[in-house]
């Protein structure tokens, strides 16, 4: 059997029915084995990064790993950017690359380059993946992907890249006679111990019961690990509020009793105003990054904060009365079933009095769309069955403060590496791996510059996908650090940079075009959900429009600007006064 049909078998079943992919000579042989074999097909984009974040899309949307491909040198080093992606927001997928001919590979470091676009791949991408091989030996092909496998779905999940040469994958291999990675010794004394944890949480129960003002904070750990019900059962049995990180968003809807909403740098006021103000913090996988927490030194000053996390390097050195449980979060849960907490009715309603008056209020202009109140409209109507995709920069936070999360959504962000450019192609990749599902994909005018070559892949494929394009014709968020630290000198923001006609870009595409000016236009939003075909929906936004509330570096969480006025610290006042002390 050839290598390569044997790659693309495995790769069917284990369930992948899509590998992205944009070719180049030394992949053909795993192109060629996939379009020959049923049931699974390479769906070309036009770049390998789009391939990547497309992959990425896959494995989110459906909780299996995604796959993309590439050929050598240029095509492989186009992926990192996707890989990395992958690494920092736990995703499992494979990354395989074609590389040169074994015999045209250099003989020593010392020597720059010998065979056409050969290129060092599997040094250059070990930092961001969990694993990442050469395969020199057709024979050890099922060992690495098993071993593969296993790695992108076990602890913190993660990306995997497998380097393989043009004569490996075109050698001929007997199936039968390849050794399996969980037959091997290195599978059954290492990575099966390691991943086998049940650590005692007796001193959860212990911290509740001293507990007066509890919060859980909840992140892509619940995702990764699949426990959005349990972690539904748990809230619901204890009556205790929440709160989300970026990357946790969509697993609790915003009806969920004591849902409060997303918390950190731009997240929602009085969702940052209750987290400030517990006493015991109940974090289940994040890792209280510095968007969560602002000025680390000011946070949870008055809280006792229980961290759950399967990554052991997730520990936080930087606050006080800190206990972290290394821990998959199906373990806990499982451990806790029989923790009853007691209701602290004055904390509830301290939480009520809140949210009743600390939500921020936005209101639309004469002339342009107000991003905040077309999230929370927009998302009123959006269908159960979505997958809601969000760039980076305004557009993703407009989203965080505002949708209305219904049960049977998710919500993908880009988290970690934050990278521009990532929603067009993950949404290619969402729909690929659901069909059932309708994707919404939004970005800024300078994210969709980035990957617009994807709206071909897009049209050409007849994908429904539902392209929104939040204008204000400048990088806003880096615009918005220029009004306050660089004196308004918008170079590069303002100066120099433009976005197109997205009309005619639209036309150009072949792709329906609607426009948005006002925020309560439902009989528009109507007509864009039920439009059978891909569309580009362009949102006029001002150009001066900026993301509120917002933390000014150093200062707390609950200390957003614009800052409270003397009447509403007074009210805050009141409120603790009577609740909390």
């Amino acid at each position: 059997m050839k290598c390569s049909d044997f790659i693309a078998e495995f790769l069917k079943t284990q369930g992948i029915g899509v590998v992205f992919d944009f070719t180049g000579g030394m992949i053909t042989n795993i192109e060629d084995s996939i379009s020959r074999l049923q049931g699974i097909e390479c769906l070309p984009v036009r770049h390998e990064q789009a391939a990547g974040f497309a992959a990425e899309g896959y494995a989110r949307a459906n909780k299996n790993f995604g796959v993309a491909i590439s050929t050598s040198g240029p095509g492989a080093t186009n992926m990192i950017t996707a890989i990395g992606s992958c690494y920092f927001d736990s995703t499992p997928t494979l990354f395989i690359t074609g590389q040169v001919n074994s015999k045209e590979l250099r003989s020593s470091k010392d020597i720059r380059q010998n065979g056409f676009q050969e290129l060092d791949i599997v040094e250059m991408v070990k930092e961001v993946t969990k694993y990442a091989k050469l395969i020199l030996d057709p024979n050890d092909i099922l060992y690495e992907l098993g071993k593969a496998l296993f790695l992108m779905k076990n602890g913190r999940p993660g990306p995997i890249l497998l380097d393989i040469p043009f004569n490996v994958q075109s050698a001929e291999i007997e199936p039968s006679t390849l050794k399996k990675f969980n037959e091997s010794k290195e599978y059954k004394k290492t990575y099966k111990e390691e991943f086998c944890s049940f650590p005692d949480f007796n001193k959860l129960s212990e911290l509740l019961e001293k507990s007066n003002a509890p919060i859980v904070l909840f992140g892509n750990g619940i995702k990764l690990s699949k426990t959005s019900s349990k972690l539904k059962n748990f809230l619901n049995k204890n009556n205790l509020p929440s709160v989300s990180s970026l990357l946790g968003l969509g697993e609790i809807t915003t009806e969920q009793r004591n849902y409060l909403g997303f918390i950190g740098t731009y997240g929602n006021r009085s969702a940052n105003i209750i987290l400030a103000n517990a006493d015991l913090i109940i974090v289940l996988g994040s890792r209280l990054d510095l968007r969560q927490t602002g000025n680390p030194s000011l946070f949870a000053n008055n809280a006792k904060i229980f961290h759950v996390d399967i990554d052991e390097f997730s520990k936080k050195d930087s606050f006080k009365d800190y206990f972290f449980i290394n821990s998959d979060l199906n373990n806990f849960f499982d451990e806790i079933g029989a923790l009853e907490v007691p209701t602290n009715l004055k904390w509830l309603n301290f939480i009520e009095s809140v949210k009743k008056n600390f939500n921020d209020e936005y209101l639309e202009t004469d002339e342009y769309c107000n991003p905040n109140l077309f999230f929370e409209n927009f998302s009123s109507m959006a269908s159960k069955n979505s997958v809601i995709i969000a760039d980076v920069g305004q557009n993703q936070m407009w989203l965080a403060q505002s949708w209305k999360i219904k049960d049977g959504q998710s919500l993908l962000f880009s988290g970690g590496m934050g990278a521009m450019g990532f929603s067009l192609p993950t949404s290619i990749g969402a729909y690929c791996a659901d069909k059932s599902k309708s994707v919404c994909s939004f970005m800024g005018d300078g994210g969709v510059q980035i990957n617009i070559q994807e709206l071909e892949t897009i049209k050409y494929n007849n994908l429904p996908i539902k392209i929104f394009v939040l204008n204000n014709n400048s990088l806003g968020m880096v615009r918005e650090f220029q009004d306050q630290y660089f004196n308004k000198n918008y170079q590069s923001t303002v100066i120099g940079y433009s976005c197109p006609n997205l009309e005619k870009i639209a036309d150009a595409y072949g792709i329906k075009y609607f426009k948005i000016s006002k925020s309560d236009n439902f009989d528009l939003y109507t007509e864009i959900i039920d439009y059978n075909g891909p569309a580009i929906i362009e949102v006029k936004l001002s150009p001066q429009s900026t993301l509120q509330p917002k933390v000014v570096y150093g200062e707390s969480i609950e200390n957003q600007a614009p800052f409270l006025s003397d009447e509403k610290k007074e009210i805050l006042r009141i409120l603790k006064e009577r609740f909390l002390d």
